[in-house]
């Protein structure tokens, strides 16, 4: 059917389950920071607060799932934490708002005798991490603490051991990356002041200090840039020197304005997530409320030869399907606006499918083949739903993917488009633009293209 119909018309949107919300709900993410408050026994060396300015905060109402201050006991938390993952070099993704690590930083200590540095112990300490991406500013808050009792004093002689090594000084903040930015004009700071202890007293502070990293700037429409953030340790007292510096692993962030994301009367237009996560829309296909679209979208991408519009020239090739293996993975859907060109195409050739329920043709679309097309139905209360969405680059229209379309209750219908639509908000999946001048079988490039896929349960 798509050979048939290609030349007829040019066309027109680690691994890690997307948190997805019930209807009327607002994105799992944090809302705009109240002003840092000063942990008790941590000197800062400048107010807190100082650092680059962010952007606007935007309109956005959502609540930050944690106390501002304390991630502590949360259940997302001790689930990242808990897995194997967390003691990556990476740290580990969570989902595209959150991220967690448990890691070790070390200062090697030297002092200089006759003109040369001789080394005379290594601390080492055992740090926990998290970080929750704004879903209203861009930024994203950091969250570290250091696990108690877990620091190591090694090579340093028995009495250095006691009463030296404990008693160096440790300033621990997040950076941004040097000249990780992209685009190069885009600008990455850090709104905190570094927190600096004694070595015992961090071995021993049980609560969690924290910093926002931000951006400002980007490119495009919805002004998207990518930095990369990382944990820096300066360990240097009176006395003694560090020849290098300690720095965690970098962990990538990307930051966006895009003004179209909403649910119901909230607006978040500002954000950064994590670009860690690989984006897919899980839906069941037992769910009371939409399972008949979920059954349509699970036979579309396993048998899909046993759908409408059917294929004579050769098997149908449907993208989207979810699977943690990259081997098993399907070519990945892009999201665009509905109502654009693009999404008017893609709706046009899902009416080229569908038959009416009327006895009186198909006044939809002149190109519906009734020997090829889904037959009509007579049933009350139906709509045509089709897969690929009618809000993805590779709907409908596409030329080089074939799509599927059946008949569905309307409230089916109806309740799975809300449940994509807040899929694109709270994993944040920004719209591809394809140039006018674009032919349908150009792939997405550059920063907006957003690749997600859909996992089908049962």
């Amino acid at each position: 059917m798509k050979h048939v119909r290609r030349g007829m018309a040019a066309i027109a949107s680690l691994a890690l389950t997307a948190a997805l919300l019930t209807l009327g709900t607002s994105p799992a993410a944090a809302a705009s920071p109240k002003p840092p408050a000063s942990a008790p026994g941590i000197e800062y060396t400048a107010m807190p607060g100082d650092g680059a300015q962010r952007s606007s905060n935007g309109k956005g109402t959502a609540q930050m799932p944690i106390s501002p201050d304390n991630p502590a006991g949360t259940e997302w938390l001790n689930d990242c934490l808990g897995s194997s993952d967390a003691q990556d070099p990476d740290g580990r993704v969570y989902n595209r708002f959150k991220w967690c690590s448990d890691f070790e930083l070390k200062a090697a200590y030297y002092k200089i005798e006759n003109g040369k540095p001789v080394l005379k112990g290594t601390n080492t300490i055992r740090l926990l991490a998290a970080a929750i991406g704004y879903n209203d500013t861009r930024a994203t808050r950091v969250f570290l603490r250091a696990k108690t009792g877990q620091v190591r004093y090694d090579g340093w002689n028995l009495i250095e051991k006691r009463t030296v090594a404990p008693n160096l000084k440790l300033e621990i903040s997040p950076e941004c990356v040097p000249g990780a930015d992209q685009p190069t004009t885009a600008t990455c700071g850090v709104g905190r002041s570094p927190a600096k202890m004694e070595w015992a007293q961090w071995s021993n502070f049980p609560d969690w200090v924290y910093w926002d990293v931000s951006s400002i700037g980007g490119e495009g429409q919805d002004q998207i840039a990518f930095h990369q953030w990382r944990f820096d340790e300066n360990g240097a007292s009176p006395g003694y020197e560090q020849i290098q510096r300690g720095k965690s692993s970098p962990v990538g962030i990307r930051c966006d304005s895009a003004t179209y994301f909403k649910i119901r009367n909230e607006s978040y237009p500002h954000a950064c997530i994590y670009t860690g996560a690989l984006p897919f829309l899980t839906q069941s296909a037992s769910d009371p409320s939409h399972g008949q679209v979920g059954r349509h979208i699970r036979d579309a991408l396993n048998n899909p030869d046993s759908t409408y519009p059917l294929k004579t020239d050769g098997p149908k090739k449907i993208p989207g399907k979810w699977s943690a293996s990259q081997a098993g993975r399907g070519e990945p859907l892009h999201r665009i606006d509905r109502e654009g060109e693009y999404g008017k195409r893609n709706e046009n050739w899902k009416k080229s499918g569908c038959g009416q329920n009327t006895t009186q043709g198909n006044p939809w679309a002149p190109n519906y083949t009734p020997a090829t097309g889904l037959p009509a139905t007579t049933a009350p209360n139906q709509e045509c739903d089709e897969y690929p969405f009618g809000s993805t680059w590779e709907g409908a229209a596409h030329p080089d993917y074939d799509f599927s379309v059946r008949w569905v209750d309307k409230t089916h219908n109806g309740s799975a488009g809300n449940f994509l639509g807040q899929f694109y908000v709270t994993d944040r999946i920004l719209r591809y633009s394809p140039s006018p001048t674009q032919g349908g079988g150009v792939t997405p490039k550059g920063p907006s293209a957003d690749p997600f896929w859909v996992n089908i349960t049962d």
